[in-house]
């Protein structure tokens, strides 16, 4: 029984299975998780980018912010609809394209596995699978795997390292939502041993340079966008040229900003990938932050890790040197200087490279794949993995007393928070079996 992965992601959707990845729109293999309202007021899910002004974005981010409601653009102007409901679309539209466009049965028990990020604790995890249900989708626990590691299993599985001595993988996977750091000991015959040593993540992500972008465009243009005759439609406007910029300056060196005259009373501005970089330059010193973090919690689960007081005496250099391969997954690793930023924090003491490179421009007729794919084909192949050793207990566990029940700990919170590592104070510690 072939398995699939999943990929629902803030800003596309992906599906695959062991054979490649399925292309769920024309031309491409990612359905924009876009969701718009037609004249009916039916949702219509998947809208194409081009289409997309008035669409709900990043919708899986309402998860994430425990949002439940999200404003949604009718005929009859804006309306508030359940979150939920606007995700169930989106999944129903991917089982849909799946079913029309390959062989798979994505609603088998046990067909699909699912990616989730890192961070989420068991009341998201939940959330997500009550929306997957809801969809037709039969999910459970034991079908979530975090982003980042199915990113790793993808790398794993394009490569196929030598793990006659263990390998410390880390695994920085930032897409539109959030960034997810993993730590992952792999070993044994064929690498078929994933242990995940710490895996944690944070929202600064692709929405927020593109916020950052849109900024600086209006700083550049001189104005200020609430004196303009609609501030509304000009900060959305912004908004779209600062992710058309983000993806036009991976490759090219000045991006022309096409402005309408009539909302913002001039026509085009240039803005190169010199300036944003020095946007991007606060957002990833945090996300160098987040590996930093991730490497110090992956050393409590080592055989004699010591207290976290001790830890956050381990130097820097120790830490890093420690890395044998840094693995780039999600759509911002695309922007060269994501992986510019990586190689000198590590200084070249660790191989640092996409999980899957991008095949634009290759001799084929095939779709384009790149780091964006990397999640969905490690979902894909996950059931190849013997083990893969959780962080973090995945059950919820109650004390019971006098015919009375406590819950003690939530499936999914990490065992030891970040901060810990940083700050000290407890000895705590325990160790990988």
């Amino acid at each position: 029984m072939e398995s699939a992965g999943l990929d629902f992601g803030t800003t596309t959707t992906l599906v695959a299975s062991s054979r490649g990845v399925v292309s769920l729109s024309e031309g491409t293999v990612w359905m924009p998780s876009l969701v718009a309202c037609d004249d009916s007021g039916e949702l219509i899910a998947g809208v194409p980018e081009e289409e997309g002004g008035q669409a709900v974005r990043s919708v899986k981010r309402c998860i994430t912010s425990g949002d439940r409601q999200v404003r949604l653009w009718t005929g009859d102007g804006p309306r508030d609809v359940p979150a939920d409901q606007v995700m169930v679309a989106i999944l129903r539209e991917a089982l849909h394209r799946t079913s029309q466009r390959s062989d798979l049965d994505l609603t088998r028990p046990r067909a699909v596995r699912v990616g989730c990020p890192a961070m989420w604790d068991g009341k998201q995890r939940r959330r997500l699978l009550s929306v997957a249900e809801q969809a037709g989708l039969p999910v459970g626990f034991p079908e979530l795997i975090d982003e980042p590691v199915a990113a790793g299993i993808a790398w794993l599985a394009r490569t196929r390292p030598d793990t006659s001595s263990p390998l410390r993988v880390v695994v920085f996977d930032m897409g539109g939502g959030t960034l997810d750091v993993a730590v992952l000991d792999v070993r044994g015959i064929s690498a078929r041993d994933v242990s995940v040593l710490a895996a944690i993540g944070t929202t600064v992500a692709g929405d927020a340079l593109d916020a950052a972008i849109a900024a600086d465009i209006e700083e550049l243009l001189g104005i200020d966008i609430d004196t303009l005759a609609r501030p509304v439609q000009a900060r959305e406007r912004l908004l779209d040229e600062a992710r058309r910029a983000k993806v036009y300056l991976t490759d090219n060196l000045e991006y022309p900003v096409a402005l309408p005259m009539r909302i913002f009373g001039q026509a085009e501005i240039s803005y190169s990938r010199d300036r944003l970089e020095a946007v991007f330059k606060p957002l990833m010193d945090r996300a160098e932050e987040t590996v930093i973090s991730a490497l110090r919690t992956a050393r409590l689960t080592e055989q004699q890790p010591g207290s976290p007081q001790d830890i956050r005496r381990v130097p820097l250099a120790t830490l890093l040197a420690g890395v044998d391969a840094v693995v780039l997954s999600g759509g911002m690793a695309r922007i060269p200087y994501v992986a510019a930023r990586l190689r000198a924090l590590f200084s070249g003491t660790a191989l640092v490279e996409p999980a899957v490179p991008s095949t634009a421009g290759s001799d084929t007729d095939e779709p384009e794949l790149g780091p964006e794919s990397a999640v969905v084909l490690g979902l894909a192949r996950a059931g190849e993995y013997g083990r893969i050793n959780m962080y973090r207990p995945a059950l919820d566990i109650f004390l019971e007393w006098d015919d009375q029940s406590r819950l003690v700990y939530q499936a999914y919170t990490p065992v030891v928070a970040p901060w810990q590592t940083f700050v000290g104070g407890v000895d705590l510690r325990y160790v990988r079996k």
